[in-house]
């Protein structure tokens, strides 16, 4: 692992995979000079995406990156967990050619994964024959409260769909357990559940499919969490560069080296998501 900063390691790749929250922006908005630093990447001509576990889809996002006073011009595209688990959701004509029983657990109410399916909601996720899972109130439901909601569905196997995979996320009240603490909850009780977004493979190879041929190893991934946007890029063969912003604010070198193990490791470790 090498310390270094954004602006050393630019100039050895071709296309920039940047994690949402935690480098760009937080639950109180961007962080200083990131809006400016993707303008001053998209200057280089390199290929740009948002790579990012929201649970919303890629619209909703961009949208949110706009009203921050993001430049919609100084990226490429945003995709998101949520996005790829919307298209694996169209694509499947069992699921889009009959009526699906949704019990949906989300924040700000947001449906956008389940458009243009016929679906009813459900208040009993027993109910259910489909549970998404795509965001966590964590700031007022604690994580065995959801336990107690999803048991009798995970005792009767009814199948659920993770769309926001973190397991740890940034709140304004600070770093709370994320949608993919339920779903691991949910996977433990006996639930089945099909996951979307970092670490799993899915969501890269979606990306790469938008960057016209770049070789992984000219594809630098830039996140905030060892368990996501490390590990994910490792395993799918990108370099990745670790900031010591949002969940992993102030790491050191030791402290990573020395709780974790070689799959999350990152192949740089940058201070802030800035470049001069």
């Amino acid at each position: 692992m090498l310390k270094t900063a954004l602006t050393e390691l630019l100039p050895q790749f071709d296309a920039i995979l940047v994690d949402q929250f935690g480098v760009l922006i937080d639950a109180n908005g961007p962080y200083p000079e990131a809006i400016e630093t993707l303008k001053k990447i998209s200057l280089l001509e390199k290929s740009v995406y948002i790579l990012s576990n929201s649970g919303k889809r890629a619209a909703q996002n961009k949208d949110r990156l706009t009203r921050l006073g993001f430049d919609p011009k100084s990226f490429d595209g945003v995709i998101t967990s949520g996005e790829l688990a919307y298209c694996s959701l169209k694509k499947n004509s069992d699921v889009t050619l009959s009526d699906l029983l949704v019990y949906y657990i989300s924040r700000d109410n947001d449906t956008s994964v389940l458009e243009g399916l016929s679906y009813n909601v459900v208040e009993d996720p027993s109910l259910a024959n489909l549970i998404v899972i795509a965001g966590s109130m964590s700031e007022t439901v604690c994580l065995s409260e959801y336990r107690k909601i999803l048991s009798k569905a995970a005792t009767r196997g009814i199948p659920a769909i993770c769309t926001n995979p973190d397991l740890r996320m940034l709140s304004s009240t600070g770093i709370n357990f994320g949608a993919g603490a339920i779903a691991k909850a949910y996977s433990d009780m006996g639930g089945r559940v099909t996951w979307f977004g970092k670490p799993h493979t899915g969501i890269y190879e979606f990306a790469l499919s938008k960057l016209s041929n770049i070789p992984r190893s000219r594809i630098l991934c830039i996140g905030d969490s060892l368990e996501h946007d490390v590990r994910g890029a490792k395993n799918f063969g990108c370099p990745v560069a670790l900031v010591r912003t949002g969940l992993s604010n102030n790491l050191t070198i030791e402290s990573i080296v020395k709780g974790s193990d070689s799959a999350d490791v990152p192949d740089y470790l940058i201070d802030n998501f800035i470049v001069k």
